[in-house]
This record gives structure tokens, sequence and C-alpha cells, in this order.
């Protein structure tokens, strides 16, 4: 087995930083029954900061919930099993000074190549050990895989590890931690969980605490994250970087905003200096804008914003959320939207058992709410291998040119255990044969249902999963289906 050089470097960074205090364990991407329950803390106003932003900092989560506590805020007594379970594991995870040893074991049956938030296995094998812990001065969470006939040829990984140190409220870290921003469950259409976490130095907020500043004051809770990744040697522009910067907030209880950024640049033959980074900030990466050409355009960018909604109707929170992200710029802002929205509603019953449902829609084409511009969306002429790492889109698992509708249900149990139930339905690749399209290499008509079970036991977690797909290809009507399936058991223990 071999790790990735640039794994282990990234890895080694935070090392070269002395002072620091309060390192933060985070909470990452793909555990659905947790995000569920962020997500009702975060509608009832028990959570106050921005939860679209994955990983989250368990310190931010036991903030809010502890000074709830303090302040004897009285939450309807619905929520309170919710509010008890989230405080009692954020508790456990931000706990300092003592080490956690973990492992999983998972098997899969045709994994799945289109991922939402979920921690479905990539692989038919995967074997993970893992040891975290955490101080006042450093945050440690490092987890080593091995995996069976991986489709990257990485059969060993560092995926989901973190060595960081804190400046002030400033976390630093190297990370190869997966990552999600923006409110779809099924998608983020500029970064998601669809492929694996590029390895990275990240700089982020621990706790996310409104400005104290009286001309600040109203934006309110907020966060922010920005990320210098290096993606791999094996693609069209080798050792390319990758720019990431996300802002958002929650000027309102039930309004929260996100602004995010992201570009491929520098790689091998390729300017890298500081004034390329500097241009690649100020936009000017269009061909001919002041000089710019192809031998020396900065990079290939993405930006946009998303926006999540709550009211209260009849005593129960539903949401209104959108995603919309440029492939291009035109005068300072993104254009050639991509776009994605949903709806989504939550309740809880009197056996205290909560659920969600949500639908979505999304358009990965360039101007899907004019008139749509094909083979644009998640491509670029320089950088041809397109906006992936290890062969598959780094933003929405569908990949380009795709309209799809997804619809879910969430369903956890006062003792933790969760159901998710998520079906799919639409176009994929609408425009034409297309050999480096990740999912549908032709225009394919999808329909999938997938289902997922997540419980407790006194060994463990067990992760069961099983899902039906059907696919027919739009010029010859063939069609074709397929069936999978998995199970991963997860355990972690506190040293003594």
């Amino acid at each position: 087995m071999r790790i990735p050089a640039h794994q282990w470097c990234v890895l080694a960074v935070p090392f070269l930083l002395a002072q620091s205090v309060f390192a933060a364990p985070a909470a990452q991407p793909g555990d659905v029954g947790l995000r569920h329950d962020i997500q009702v803390l975060a509608d009832y106003g028990a959570i106050s900061g921005p939860v679209t932003t994955w990983p989250i900092s368990w310190d931010a989560v036991v903030a809010d919930l502890e000074q709830i506590q303090a302040n004897d805020v009285v939450l309807p007594n619905r929520v309170l099993p919710t509010f008890d379970r989230v405080l009692a594991r954020a508790q456990h995870e931000a706990a300092r000074g003592q080490a956690s040893f973990g492992g999983s074991l998972a098997g899969a049956e045709e994994p799945a190549n289109i991922r939402g938030f979920s921690r479905t296995p990539r692989e038919r094998g995967e074997l993970q050990a893992g040891v975290s812990w955490f101080s006042r001065h450093v945050s440690l969470d490092l987890n080593v895989s091995a995996v069976d006939d991986p489709s990257d040829d990485e059969d060993a990984r560092l995926d989901g590890s973190q060595l960081g140190v804190d400046l002030g409220n400033w976390s630093i870290a190297a990370s190869t931690m997966e990552r999600w921003w923006g409110p779809g469950w099924d998608g983020s259409l500029i970064l998601s969980n669809n492929a694996r976490p590029v390895p990275a130095l990240t700089i982020g907020r621990n706790r996310t605490a409104a400005p104290t500043s009286k001309w600040l004051s109203w934006v309110g809770p907020w966060d922010m994250n920005i990320i210098w990744g290096q993606l791999e040697s094996d693609r069209a522009v080798p050792n390319a970087r990758f720019f990431g910067m996300r802002i958002n907030a929650r000027p309102l209880r039930g309004l929260e905003i996100g602004i995010s950024r992201t570009a491929q640049w520098c790689g091998d033959g390729r300017p890298c200096g500081a004034d390329t980074f500097w241009d690649l900030l100020l936009g000017k990466d269009n061909l001919g804008d002041d000089g710019t050409s192809l031998e020396n355009e900065p990079g290939n960018q993405m930006a946009g914003f998303d926006a999540r909604w709550t009211n209260l109707w009849f005593g129960t929170p539903v949401s209104l959320y959108g995603q919309m992200i440029g492939e291009d710029e035109a005068g300072g802002f993104p254009s050639r939207y991509l776009a994605q929205f949903g709806i989504e509603g939550s309740g809880i019953t009197r056996g205290q058992t909560s659920y969600r449902w949500y639908a979505e829609i999304a358009g990965t084409s360039c101007d899907v709410l004019k008139d749509d511009r094909f083979d644009c969306a998640y491509r670029q002429g320089i950088y041809q291998s397109g906006y992936t790492y290890e062969g598959r889109i780094i933003g929405h698992g569908l990949d380009n040119d795709a309209r799809v509708v997804s619809a879910g249900v969430v369903i956890v149990s006062s003792e933790g255990n969760s159901w998710h139930v998520l079906g799919r339905m639409g176009d994929l690749n609408r425009v034409g044969d297309d050999p480096d399209h990740s999912v549908a290499v032709t225009p394919q008509e999808l329909v999938s249902l997938d289902i997922q079970y997540s419980f407790l036991s006194k060994i463990g977690t067990f992760d069961l999963g099983a899902g039906f797909e059907r696919r027919e290809d739009m010029a010859t009507a063939a069609s074709s289906s397929d069936t999978r399936a998995y199970l991963r058991w997860t355990s972690k223990r506190k040293g003594r």
C-alpha cells in the first residue's frame, strides 16, 4: 500500500506553527441523522450559527447549546430529546486530553456513482483505523484506510484526517476531510463529498459568534473557510492547485446565506506566482481582458451564492433553499449559472421520533435558467480534466448537463437510529456522447431509489443500504437496471 506524498506533506504543515490555543475537532459530512438533528436545533433557535458548511466545529455546537442551558431558554418539549442527544455527542467529541481510537469495515456491491450527503462506501471493500486526540493546543484526527480494487488506483488513503492548531478563534489545519458547501441534501453545485477530499491547508473559525461591532452586528453569527488544496498528478495539468473560500452567516434566525468561490490554478507548465494568484482573486482570468491569453490565464473559477429561509408553519419548520453557481464571470460577477432549488420540512411525533422530508431540483448546465449552454459546466479548455479530483466531480455528483429531481425522507428515533430514503428522476448528460462524463457517457434517463438505515449497538454503529437504479439511453432506447447494497460497521472508543 502507498499513501501519496502530497497527503503526507499537507498533514505535516501545522507542526511549523508554535503558538496556538484551543484547537477544535469537527463533525465531517455524511451522517444524515446528525445533520438532521443539527438542522432541527438551528430551526428552533438552539443553534445560532450557520449549519450549511461542513465540517462543522463541535466547539461551535457546544457553545450554542451550553448557552441555551445557562440562560434557561425554554424549548418545546418535543425538541428536548434532540437537544440532549446532540449536546451529549458534542461534549463527547469535543473532550480534551483523552485519545479516541476507532475503526470501520465496509463492503459494497456496486458502489453508487452519484453520491449525495452520505457516507456510503466508495469502493467494494474498505478497512479503516484511526486515532483522535485534542488538547488546548493541537487537534489530531488521523485515519488510515485500505481499499479493495480502487477506482483511482490509490489503495491506501488518509481521507478523513486533520492536524490543526489555533490562533485565537481561527483554526489552521492540514486536512483531508470531506467538505460540503450549501443547503442541498442531494448535492452541492460547488463543493460536495462526491469526490474524495482534496488534501488542503485550511483556515476556518472555531466558533461562529456574531461581530461585536455595532456597525457589523447585523451580520449575525458567521463562519468563514479558506482552502489551499493540491490536486493529483495524473491529470491534463499535473499537480494543479485548488483554492476555495466560503463565507456564510445568519443575519436573521430563519435566514442563512452563503457566498462561495473556488478555482483551479497553477500546475505543471502553468503560471504559479503571487501575481497570478492576485489576478485570480481579482477575477482577471477572461481571455482578452487586460492582456490575458492562454499562456498567462490565471485559472478556472466558479463562484456563487446560496440561501436557506425557514418559517414555522402550524408550529413546524418549513424551509425554502437554493444555490446558484456561476461557471464564468461577466462584469465582475458570476455568470452562466448552474442552479439548485429545494423545499423541506420537519416535525417530531408524540413518540419523540423526528422526521424530515425534502424535494429539490438541480440543473447542471450553464445558463440553466435561460437557454442551456451544454458542455460548459465543470469543463475548461486549459484544465481539461475538468472540475474533478481522482476522476469524480468536486461539485454536484450528477456531473454536467443534468436535470434531476430528488426527493427524500429522513427519520431519526429518540435513540438516534435513523432511516434515509432517497429517490431520483431525471436526465443525465443531455447533450450527447461525452467519454469524459463521470456518470453517463451518453444521454440517459435516470430513475433510482435508495434506502439507508443506521443503528447504534454496544459494539458500534451499523449502516446498511440498498438501492435500485434504472437507466435508459435516450438515443437507442436501450435500458439497464442495477441493484446495489452495502454494509458498514464503525466503532470509536475513548482511551483510559
